[in-house]
């Protein structure tokens, strides 16, 4: 399709929502959940080992990871794991709403922050819509 005029773009641009939108989920939102998992192993599991209680894994594990379309082109990807109403994702990434002491009570471990400071570095969310939409067929540059 040659783009002549900006009503031209605009429906260029509109029929590319639909492979966005599935390359989004297909292929960028498990890149993402990836690089949070890393992140979460990094951050939160390896800087220290429980004495006072067992670790579920849960927070870095794909069941606690959401990814959602707001619309065509907007993917959210969060982390919701939580303990009843206690949203543990907020409590560790903030390290504030602990119920016991210990010697990371208090100290922020910024697993959402490392993924989004990764995805910056290395653009693997922009290599994976790339990827995800040269699968359907788009020929890009």
């Amino acid at each position: 399709m040659q783009v002549k005029n900006q009503q031209d773009l605009i429906k260029f641009l509109q029929k590319l929502n639909k492979p966005i939108a599935k390359a989004l989920i297909g292929d960028v939102a498990p890149t993402v959940k990836q690089i949070q998992k890393d992140k979460v192993k990094e951050e939160v599991y390896d800087v220290y080992e429980p004495t006072m209680y067992s670790r579920t894994g849960l927070l870095g594990s794909e069941e606690s990871m959401r990814s959602e379309l707001i619309n065509d082109t907007t993917l959210v990807v969060e982390n919701v794991r939580s303990d009843g109403d206690r949203n543990v994702a907020e409590v560790v990434e903030s390290g504030s709403g602990y119920n016991f002491s210990f010697e990371y009570a208090g100290v922020p471990r910024p697993f959402t922050e490392a993924t989004r400071e990764e995805l910056r570095n290395t653009g693997a969310h922009k290599a994976a819509m790339y990827k995800g939409l040269k699968k359907q067929g788009l020929n890009l540059k």
